[in-house]
């Protein structure tokens, strides 16, 4: 989980979600959008798992990978990623990779 400064309400992950830039991978899509400061969210739907448990489970696994990446680049923007159904036949390791390529990306396109 981010710190309470780093996430989103509802209205504003709504807000960014239809404002941001989309970037595609094959398990997860990255939402980014410009600010002055760094805000995170992982969306893990039922179309991905049906128990709420496996949901969380891979949302625990998927926020680290945020969470070192703010800390290690010191980037401001609103990051948004939103897995895929093909995620839940994939190993962690792969969609980590994924997501931190999009991150990445995301940073180098500004």
């Amino acid at each position: 989980m981010l710190p309470k400064r780093q996430r989103l309400s509802t209205a504003e992950f709504n807000e960014y979600f239809t404002r941001g830039q989309r970037l595609q991978g094959r398990y997860c899509t990255l939402v980014y959008t410009p600010h002055t400061r760094f805000h995170g969210a992982v969306v893990v739907g039922k179309k991905v798992y049906k128990r709420a448990v496996d949901r969380n489970r891979l949302r625990r696994r998927l926020y680290p990978v945020l969470r070192a990446f703010a800390e290690r680049t010191n980037q401001t923007g609103v990051f948004q990623c939103l897995t895929k159904p093909a995620a839940a036949a994939t190993p962690i390791g792969d969609i980590r990779d994924e997501l931190r390529g999009l991150l990445a990306r995301a940073t180098e396109a500004r």
